[in-house]
């Protein structure tokens, strides 16, 4: 019987993402400042009535996955890089027909053991970040930026979240990070390989 140690997750770190083309992410960004990420996974499920009773209950697998990040500052950068905004003479110019651009994103909690547990996201867009400025009484006390994506599924294999635990006896991040950030159609092979066996 497998022993069932007592471990606890906690904290946030080491957000990094890049631009998906073609299935590929060529360049990845690390961004500090994070201080919540939520993954909401929907798993539709329907249950059959039949005899009267519950009879089966059926799957529609994932139909929505959402990333929502509170960070305290989304740069010129990473604007251009999430919604594709332009940066003119040092000015953010948000034109009506701006196209967000796919991105994978991966970030990290800690676990009580000493270990980390790793979260990517393969393949989605994200929502532009409200601003709200308010008067400053005493202390600065800044709120976070909220930015939301929507994912979905990447590769043949239809992937759409990737999570790494270093305490599992397989697990290497350079693997992992290759994964969630290929860049090349070998590195993509590698984990549906790794999948299959």
């Amino acid at each position: 019987m497998a022993d069932n140690k007592k471990v606890a997750s906690f904290g946030v770190s080491n957000f990094e993402y890049g631009i998906v083309t073609d299935e590929l992410v060529q360049t990845t960004r690390k961004v500090s400042g994070l201080k919540e990420v939520k993954l909401e996974l929907t798993n539709d499920l329907k249950t059959l009535a039949a005899d009267n009773t519950a009879y089966l209950v059926l799957s529609g697998g994932i139909t929505e996955a959402k990333e929502t990040i509170n960070i305290y500052d989304v740069d010129s950068k990473m604007k251009q890089d999430l919604y594709g905004i332009q940066v003119k003479k040092g000015v953010e110019v948000y034109s009506k027909g701006i196209t967000p651009n796919y991105v994978a994103t991966l970030f990290r909690t800690e676990l009580s053991n000493g270990k980390h547990t790793w979260f990517g996201m393969l393949k989605g867009m994200f929502s532009l970040p409200d601003s709200t400025s308010k008067t400053q009484d005493g202390a600065p006390d800044p709120d976070p930026a909220e930015i939301v994506g929507n994912f979905v599924a990447r590769g043949a294999e239809e992937t759409i979240l990737l999570i790494g635990r270093e305490d599992n006896e397989d697990f290497d991040f350079d693997t992992f990070h290759k994964a969630v950030f290929p860049t090349s159609q070998s590195d993509v092979d590698t984990l549906l390989n790794a999948v299959k066996a």
